[in-house]
């Protein structure tokens, strides 16, 4: 299978959604962070609050209208019914989640990504189906409260030597000070969700993640 995706398109990933059901400022976030260079947006809705049924469905075509509007690819999280219903550009998928091999026709040539911790998960994800690796939390973090201990970013090298040349973003605890750290150990970019979600000024946020 071709890879859909250039894995410049990693260079900042921003990962968000209604916020929690707040919505116009979450789309007010969003469009900001598409003018300002983000490349590439993944809706994540979870939590308290979260968008379900029409709501959820005429969030997600909005944002990826927003993104299309950019030319920055439409991620969704998990979902693979909302992804075809509303013709996202890929999935993100996690150990939990349907397994990559099985995902319907509709993906064959869209971009699949898989959050990938460390070596015993890699050994047990089957990567033929999948675009990009998503791997961390390098360092601590508080905006996903399933993600772990932090691996550092000695993992986040070991995981780029164990992966080779296939495409790999790194998540958790990054910031404008330490993303650097994250691009010298193997990272094609950085996924981040409070670092823009949260920024007092989020088009200067963004500059400073590109220097």
């Amino acid at each position: 299978m071709l890879n859909p995706m250039n894995k410049n398109d990693l260079r900042l990933y921003f990962i968000y959604g209604s916020g929690n059901g707040n919505v116009q400022r979450s789309l007010d976030v969003i469009e900001q962070a598409l003018q300002s260079g983000i490349t590439l947006f993944q809706m994540r809705e979870k939590g308290d609050g979260a968008l379900a049924g029409k709501a959820l469905k005429e969030f997600a075509l909005t944002v990826k209208d927003m993104a299309a509007l950019h030319d920055v690819p439409f991620i969704i999280n998990d979902d693979v019914e909302l992804a075809m219903a509303v013709q996202a550009d890929g999935i993100h998928l996690g150990q939990d989640d349907m397994r990559p091999g099985a995902l319907p026709d509709y993906f064959d040539n869209k971009i699949v990504g898989l959050s990938v911790r460390d070596g015993a998960e890699l050994a047990a994800s089957d990567l033929g189906n999948v675009d990009y690796i998503g791997t961390g939390p390098i360092f601590p973090t508080l905006s996903k409260d399933d993600a772990g201990e932090a691996t550092g970013v000695s993992g986040l090298k070991s995981m780029r030597d164990k992966i080779g040349e296939l495409p790999m973003v790194a998540i958790g605890g990054i910031t404008e000070n330490n993303y650097h750290e994250c691009i010298e150990n193997g990272a094609d970019g950085i996924a981040v969700i409070s670092a823009i979600s949260e920024a007092d000024d989020v088009p200067r946020t963004i500059r400073n993640f590109l220097e």
